[in-house]
């Protein structure tokens, strides 16, 4: 009887190692296709632009590693750097520690640590939060997560925000708490 069983485990065994060898590990010099690859691109030191009709520059996004994916047609990026041009007056900067741009460049995704910050002659506005939905086209941008805007002697924190960056409008949604300091210029 054991030696029944010693006998079938060697056997099993040549099988599993004869199939390894000769049937499923195939020529190990031939290329392997995947047929469902999760990048079909990878780019360093990338800067993306759009512009309106006229030609002029509207946001641009530049990010240190961008990769593609073919799945969805989307740009992952790392470290990115947003700048969002205004209607009149200095453009919108901004980074995070990742974004993402859709299939058809009209919508992106920041996420982690977002700052956006813009410098005028009456002093820096920063907003912060944890994530950033925009709409690339229209210089829009929203989130639902917690949200810090400073100016200079102005602190307002609240939860959600909507920003059109063009017309240099921000709404503040919910749980709206602010501390203006009325000594500052």
């Amino acid at each position: 009887m054991r030696r029944r069983v010693v006998m079938l485990l060697a056997l099993a065994l040549a099988a599993l190692l004869g199939w390894r060898l000769f049937g499923a590990g195939g020529d190990p010099d031939a290329v392997r296709t995947v047929t469902n690859p999760r990048l079909d691109a990878y780019a360093r030191t990338v800067t993306l632009t759009t512009t309106n009709a006229d030609g002029a520059i509207s946001w641009r996004v530049r990010s240190p590693d961008a990769r593609h994916n073919p799945r969805d047609g989307s740009w992952r990026l790392v470290s990115p750097d947003w700048r969002v041009e205004t209607d009149r007056g200095p453009p919108w900067r901004g980074r995070s520690n990742h974004g993402w741009i859709g299939d058809d460049d009209t919508r992106a995704r920041l996420r982690g640590d977002v700052v956006m910050t813009r410098q005028t002659a009456e002093g820096r506005t920063r907003l912060t939060t944890q994530r950033l939905d925009a709409r690339i086209p229209e210089r829009y941008a929203e989130t639902d997560q917690p949200v810090t805007m400073t100016r200079p002697g102005l602190r307002v924190d609240a939860v959600g925000a909507r920003v059109w960056f063009a017309q240099e409008r921000l709404e503040l949604l919910d749980d709206v708490e602010g501390v203006y300091d009325a000594a500052s210029p």
